[in-house]
């Protein structure tokens, strides 16, 4: 193709990028990679739109062109360790990141990559190694302070470091802000000083709501687009497909609420190949322009399919998780596409966890979580959030019926063995004695869960929120009846 030719697909690429019109950009993103267009340092944006479209493989590839044109030694390889990390690929993340040398791009960021992906793969003495490098060139880096104390491997002399940037506020950036005080509240609640850890807490939850904003409007919207998918309109979508190549299994639930837990016992079994917060309903809905059963209706009225959703859907995960078998998929709010996706998989078993409320909340209010999907909320967000997914909640279970198992957090850890056998049998698979030994396992885990999940299930879960119940009187007043969506 000539220089000419490429010039006239690059511009489609952006004015694609300019309509957020994924089919047209992953389109032309491939001609450019297949092509190696002479793009030179705008290959890292080109990646960085593909992984925003959940292609992977291409973004990548993106970056493998960039390699060819004059890219900083060890520039491109950095971009794809971060990327194969943010994707759930930490062991070929890490064996890159290795490839690299610890000055590229920086010391400390080299050495913070290093660090947070060893702790996804359970490499406590890697990781604490790591982010003390990151403290020795950047001593308020609250990130690399949290990680180290999340493994619970703070000295004496380390409280007092992180005391002494909290007081001096040596920290600039926000997120080191809040993972500091974040940091103070852990300290506090092992020292059973409960009152101090949920003012730490408090501060931290604030800092971050600085930027972090909770729209109850928007959310209520997004679920009442989500129930108006009925089994009648899933019905109508679903028609009657082939049985696909790999079958996934739901699993969703509000953050906090067990889904990783279930996640690990069922990715034990020799049946399912893995599993994780994929995310990829984002790329369905980008592709019909639109998540409402009549998005769809006038998707396929254009000449789209489900069976072309279905495999782009199949084509995403086989990026992420490898085999060809089941895979449990437990993306965030994966309630708001349990219409289409069950349209598109109509024999998929959808499992939904339930965790006492209180607990949750404060687990929620609690937890550092990285991706942001409900930090920073106050209480009486928590409770909004809530309320709307119970009342989704009753939506799918009237739509659903038997295809739905409800899970009770307190249930599965009580009465384990008779738990995971229906969890596992109701997703058509024979339990396995290897369930139970989960957590011997040496999958990398990338939630907020990822050292609970290295234990056997235990009952630490239940009543967590016992200590901080005088504290959360703005969670009761706000938490009531189920919203109706």
């Amino acid at each position: 193709m000539n220089i000419e030719n490429l010039r006239a697909v690059a511009a489609r690429f952006r004015q694609a990028l300019q309509q957020h019109d994924r089919t047209r950009l992953v389109d032309a993103a491939r001609v450019l990679i297949e092509h190696s267009a002479p793009l030179g340092p705008q290959w890292p944006g080109v990646s960085e739109q593909l992984a925003r479209w959940g292609e992977l493989t291409l973004a990548l590839n993106a970056l493998d062109v960039w390699k060819t044109q004059e890219a900083p030694p060890y520039a491109a390889e950095y971009e794809q360790a971060m990327l194969l990390a943010r994707n759930a690929h930490n062991r070929r993340a890490m064996a890159l990141i290795l490839s690299i040398p610890e000055n590229i791009p920086a010391p400390e960021a080299n050495a913070y990559l290093r660090g947070s992906t060893a702790l996804t793969l359970g490499d406590p003495d890697t990781a604490e190694a790591q982010f003390r490098r990151v403290l020795r060139a950047v001593p308020e880096s609250g990130r690399s302070w949290l990680g180290i104390a999340q493994m619970d491997r703070l000295t004496d002399q380390d409280e007092q470091a992180i005391r002494a940037l909290v007081q001096n506020r040596s920290a600039q950036e926000q997120t080191d802000r809040a993972a500091l005080e974040h940091v103070l509240a852990l300290l506090a609640h092992r020292a059973r000083d409960y009152a101090t850890a949920f003012e730490h807490y408090r501060r931290s939850t604030a800092i971050r709501a600085e930027t972090v904003r909770y729209d109850p409007q928007d959310n209520l919207a997004s679920a009442k687009i989500a129930s108006s998918w009925t089994a009648a309109a899933i019905a109508r979508h679903a028609g009657d497909p082939q049985p696909p190549e790999r079958q996934p299994i739901f699993l969703t639930g509000l953050a906090r609420s067990g889904t990783t837990l279930v996640e690990q016992i069922l990715s034990a079994h020799s049946g399912v190949d893995g599993g994780g917060e994929l995310g990829l309903a984002l790329q369905i809905e980008a592709t019909v322009d639109g998540f409402a059963p009549q998005d769809f209706d006038r998707y396929r009225a254009a000449g789209g399919s489900m069976d072309d959703l279905r495999a782009l859907y199949l084509r995403l995960v086989g990026e992420r998780i490898a085999g060809s078998g089941r895979f449990v998929d437990k993306s965030l709010n994966q309630s708001r596409s349990i219409g289409p996706l069950s349209a598109l998989f109509p024999d998929a078993p959808i499992v939904w966890m339930r965790r006492d409320p209180h607990d949750n909340a404060w687990s929620i209010y609690r937890s550092w979580l990285a991706n942001n999907v409900v930090s920073g909320w106050s209480f009486d967000h928590i409770a909004h959030h809530m309320r709307i997914e119970d009342g989704l909640l009753d939506h799918w279970r009237a739509q659903l019926g038997d295809r739905l198992l409800v899970v009770s957090y307190t249930d599965l850890v009580e009465h384990p063995d008779e738990w995971v056998e229906r969890i596992t049998r109701h997703c058509g698979l024979e339990p396995e004695a290897g369930q139970m030994d989960f957590h011997k396992s040496d999958r990398a885990v990338s939630t907020a869960s990822f050292l609970q999940v290295r234990e056997p299930i235990n009952r630490r879960g239940i009543g967590v929120s016992r200590p901080y119940r005088e504290y959360m009187n703005d969670f009761d007043a706000a938490y009531g009846d189920p919203i109706a969506v």
